[in-house]
């Protein structure tokens, strides 16, 4: 009877076990809400069942197309044993802000689970047009059907209007001509008590010089009343922009991301229960009309000035001496881009040597408009002496107020040049060769006949040993000079270090890309080849990798001259690595061999014009 026993324990022990040996791991994704009006966030949850193994890697979503990740992933895991039963699972939660209006798709996303690759399936989001601007939002928290009665009266919203957030960019003036200034403000309206605010994309500016004006650090507020109701207003951001070229251009969106409050009904809740919540919201796109520059009364001496501008011309002495320096100044001052101003034509100068002018520019903004000034200072050498005049010196630009072109031109400068301090002196012939005399014994002559030769030795300090010995500390010195004023330089322009430290950080990056290669861990490896891509160009382009899209990779290598071809082996192998990383069981070793291989050539082709990027 006992053996029965044991038998019976062990087939009701299996029995217990099966479940848990049988439980295979599922992956699902949702999106909620699935419909969503423009500039309002969904939220993508992907969750693992089934099995307690989490994944090598979570789904990495922050190249996903047509969406941008404002937060993620928050990880939650849930695990219960129950009569020999077991049952677990794992959550990854992001915030996604869609991109444009229409239908946006999630494609499938692949997690790596042991041996095993799981995928979810393909989600739909329709973006709509906001209903009512600055409506929708995010919704107000609710209670718990659970929470005492104390706790739901806090969290239920007031039974008043929901609360707008208003998001909007403007420029002063629609229609300019090139290099005159554009003012573009972006100012939130609110009816909540904003908490913290901050950018989730950096805007781009394609087209425009841009220069930042500086806006009020504490956000000074404004009560300002609209069509949809009473507002605080806030400028949170503002620049001027400067177009290079005729035509049109439009300046996409930025989104930003709100910590809001809340003010509910109960006075207790406005002073101690304040939870803050996320609001994002997005700009509308502006477009700028530029129009050509006319060709009628364009003087010769126009060289693309844009503005308002005075012309002073100076020299800081009336009288000088032949080969002194004289210093002649031409300072160009008003209103416009004064960075971008070329050199006055100086006109050429007889009986004068000329240097190149040291320049000096100086901008700073008034009323909302940059004003400066910029210096040339040349150094004139006379070369002849008498009275010398320094021609006029002409300066053209184009006035956007009257439409016109304007010629400045400087009065002519008088320079009195006297002879120099040198004295000629007069060539005397050359006396008869003659016998020396001695005429004292305090002096020797030089020996007229030979006689005993003896060698002293070698002098110390006239050796090149000693010489060598001698220069060395200076040698020491200027050396370590040229390091730190190396070192100073390149510290004080980090665009510079990092087009410098491109090329080798994407070599870094290759080099444990392929040590990933040879431990076949794929998802890995292509993590790490799209990250020396991003970074690459992005330290040679100066800007930040978070913000590169496909289409603005174009659109650097473009601006930058790289040759179409090259840019679209650029971008595929970007697309090829994305591709590769959302679902990392459809390449084998022979495609990441490729894939590898694709990368180096394309980033030393384009190390190779390093002058271009």
């Amino acid at each position: 009877m006992r053996p029965f026993r044991i038998v019976s324990l062990l087939l009701l022990s299996a029995l217990a076990a099966t479940p848990l040996l049988s439980q295979e791991p599922q992956v699902s994704a949702s999106v909620t809400p699935e419909r969503v009006e423009e500039g309002d966030p969904v939220t993508l949850t992907v969750e693992i069942s089934g099995d307690s193994q989490a994944p090598e890697t979570p789904p990495d979503l922050t190249r996903l197309p047509g969406f941008i990740l404002a937060a993620g992933p928050s990880v939650s895991s849930y695990f219960r044993w129950i009569n020999g039963r077991t049952s677990a699972s794992r959550t990854y939660t992001y915030t996604l802000l869609p991109q444009g209006r229409g239908t946006r798709t999630i494609p499938a996303l692949a997690l790596k689970i042991g041996e095993r690759v799981l995928r979810t399936e393909p989600l739909r989001v329709d973006v709509v047009p906001r209903s009512s601007i600055g409506g929708g939002g995010n919704p107000p928290p609710r209670a718990s059907p659970f929470a005492d009665p104390g706790t739901r009266r806090r969290l239920a919203p007031p039974p008043t209007a929901p609360a707008l957030l208003i998001v909007e960019a403007s420029v002063d003036k629609p229609v300019v001509y090139p290099g005159e200034q554009v003012t573009l403000v972006y100012r939130v309206y609110t009816q909540f008590e904003i908490a913290q605010m901050s950018l989730k994309d950096q805007p781009t500016y394609q087209g425009f010089w841009v220069e930042d004006l500086k806006t009020d650090d504490k956000y000074e507020a404004r009560p300002v009343a609209r069509k949809e109701g009473s507002f605080v207003e806030y400028t949170v951001l503002k620049k001027a922009l400067f177009p290079t070229n005729p035509g049109s251009f439009t300046i996409p969106p930025i989104t930003f991301h709100f910590a809001v409050r809340r003010r509910g009904m109960d006075p207790f809740d406005s002073m101690f229960f304040q939870p803050t919540e996320s609001v994002f919201r997005s700009s509308g796109a502006v477009t700028i009309r530029v129009r050509d520059l006319p060709e009628q009364g364009r003087p010769p001496e126009f060289k693309g000035a844009v503005g308002q501008f005075t012309l002073k011309v100076s020299a800081d002495r009336k009288q000088a001496r032949v080969n002194d320096a004289v210093a002649l100044r031409i300072r160009v001052e008003g209103q416009g881009n004064i960075n971008t101003l070329e050199t006055p034509g100086l006109p050429e100068i007889q009986d004068f040597k000329r240097y190149e002018p040291k320049v000096e520019e100086a901008m700073q903004a008034k009323g909302g408009t940059l004003v400066g000034a910029k210096t040339w200072e040349y150094v004139l050498i006379p070369l002849a002496p008498g009275e010398q005049v320094i021609p006029p010196v002409r300066f053209a630009f184009f006035d956007p107020l009257t439409e016109q072109y304007r010629l400045l031109e400087s009065d002519p400068i008088r320079l009195s040049v006297a002879k120099g301090d040198l004295a000629e002196v007069p060539v005397q012939a050359a006396p008869d060769r003659t016998e020396i005399a001695v005429l004292g014994s305090d002096i020797r002559y030089i020996k007229q006949a030979a006689g005993r030769i003896v060698d002293e030795g070698t002098i110390p300090y006239a050796c090149r040993g000693f010489l060598a010995l001698l220069l060395a500390p200076l040698a020491l010195n200027v050396s370590l000079l040229l390091i730190a004023r190396r070192r100073a330089a390149l510290s004080g322009s980090k665009a510079l270090v990092r087009r410098r430290r491109a090329a080798r950080a994407a070599r870094k990056r290759l080099r444990r890309a392929r040590t990933l290669l040879a431990h076949d861990q794929s998802g890995k490896f292509y993590q790490e080849m799209a990250s020396a891509l991003t970074f690459y160009l992005a330290d040679k382009a100066g800007v930040s990798a978070s913000g590169l899209t496909y289409d603005r990779v174009e659109e650097i290598l473009s601006e930058r001259g790289v040759e179409p071809e090259t840019g679209q082996r650029f971008r595929r192998c970007l697309e090829a690595c994305d591709f590769a990383r959302f679902a990392p069981a459809s390449s084998g070793k022979e495609e990441m061999e490729r894939a590898f291989v694709e990368a180096g050539k394309v980033i030393e082709e384009l190390e190779g014009k390093v002058k271009i990027l």
